[in-house]
């Protein structure tokens, strides 16, 4: 009987893997893993295991999501065990939901393992709590990518204050996304923060405001992958590392 897991790979760092997904790799088949997935966690997998590459990148799709999902129920006819590895959490952003779906409905045993999404990892790493019962009693995960074409999550009117507010896959839009926040006066001023490669060896932390933080970005040539967080808490993270004398590095 085939079983097929879709397992979140965790931020980057392979230490932050949980002991049960280490454990199922390593009695995997066969591996398909993400552009997110750090190829250190797939030495985990035993050394005859097959590898298959369907990582995403911003217009470079070596698979269609529908190919995926298909491609997963045929390793599934074929395999005892099949891995799914995302990065990240499978279900937070992960389109998890979907291969899920897909493979239930065609009679398939699949089991998700959770992993360590990046929004806790970055606020672990840099001392920023996403939720604080001074500053933000909610926090709120909204996606900047683009479903599809003419498709985009819209951040018109929405008010920072009195929330945490955590932007994935946001970077390609940051000028536009802050534009809709900064549309209300009353936001301008909240501080951001973008985490850039959050866990890995040359993960950093920029601080701004609404209305600054698109050209710190550009002048300090941020790439993916980066998150962006939004609000109070942002502030007191910021004012901590100043205590800490790390200006927003996470100690060593």
């Amino acid at each position: 009987m085939s079983k097929v897991y879709l397992v979140g790979a965790g931020p980057g760092d392979p230490e932050l893997v949980t002991l049960k997904a280490a454990r199922v790799l390593a009695e995997a088949d066969v591996i398909l893993y993400d552009q997110l997935a750090n190829p250190e966690v797939l030495r985990c997998c035993r050394p005859d295991a097959e590898f298959v590459f369907v990582g995403k990148a911003k217009g470079d799709h070596t698979f269609a999501q529908g190919e995926i999902n298909e491609l997963l129920y045929s390793l599934s006819t074929q395999h005892a065990v099949v891995v799914r590895l995302k990065g990240g959490d499978p279900l937070t952003f992960g389109r998890g939901g979907e291969e899920y779906e897909h493979l239930v409905r065609r009679g398939v045993d699949c089991e998700i393992i959770p992993g360590i999404t990046s929004a806790a990892a970055a606020s672990a790493a840099f001392g920023l709590p996403l939720t604080h019962r001074e500053h933000a009693p909610s926090v709120r995960f909204v996606t900047g990518h683009r479903a599809g074409e003419g498709e985009a999550a819209s951040f018109s009117g929405i008010r920072v204050k009195g929330q945490t507010l955590v932007i994935y896959m946001g970077l390609s839009r940051l000028e536009q996304i802050m534009a809709e926040l900064g549309a209300l006066e009353e936001n301008r001023d909240a501080p951001v923060a973008i985490v850039e490669k959050v866990s890995r060896p040359k993960q950093r932390i920029l601080f701004g405001t609404v209305a600054s933080i698109t050209e710190i970005v550009r002048a300090a040539g941020v790439q993916s992958p980066a998150l962006t967080i939004v609000g109070d808490v942002v502030g007191l993270a910021r004012t901590l590392a100043e205590l800490r004398g790390t200006s927003g590095q996470p100690p060593r």
